[in-house]
């Protein structure tokens, strides 16, 4: 074997392995993202949730409780009544 073809044998070996680290990095770095993309998700979500439940809770305490009545509710009713119709979101 020359040294010349086992130079050339190296440098493929060099950028098989340098190629499976970087695919390996990429990888991982991926996982992270994904990661870190899904917790926000669910942040955004959380967030998203506690702001309809305050809207629903707001617009049901403006209604009259003749109103409430005819949704078959009374005043004190209201949050497990908004509850409720969240979870059957």
């Amino acid at each position: 074997m020359t040294a010349r073809s086992q130079g050339a044998r190296s440098d493929r070996g060099f950028a098989t392995i340098t190629a499976y680290l970087m695919s390996k990095s990429l990888y991982e770095l991926h996982l992270v993202t994904v990661r870190i993309g899904s917790k926000a998700l669910a942040k955004a979500h959380i967030a998203l949730k506690a702001l309809q439940m305050t809207r629903m809770l707001s617009t049901l305490s403006k209604l009259s409780d003749h109103q409430l009545a005819q949704i078959g509710i009374t005043r004190s009713d209201i949050p497990s009544y908004a509850e409720k119709l969240m979870k059957d979101d």
